[in-house]
């Protein structure tokens, strides 16, 4: 278990990056699309981009 909780964390704090702590996205990205792309290119599809879209949907409805 604690791989798996430390690559979903690296995922997370990736998806993070691309957020400002208001949670307003940063110049890096123009969508949550981009966010996705740049997952699936560093971490690969699978759980990492589900783990992503999670993420940016707790982001984007203030839950984080």
């Amino acid at each position: 278990m604690g791989r798996v909780n430390a690559y979903l964390m690296d995922v997370q704090e990736f998806v993070f990056d691309f957020y400002t702590d208001s949670g307003e996205l940063t110049s890096e990205v123009s969508t949550t699309d981009d966010i996705i792309k740049a997952v699936k290119e560093e971490f690969g599809n699978g759980m990492a981009v589900d783990a992503a879209r999670e993420q940016i949907s707790q982001i984007e409805h203030g839950w984080w």
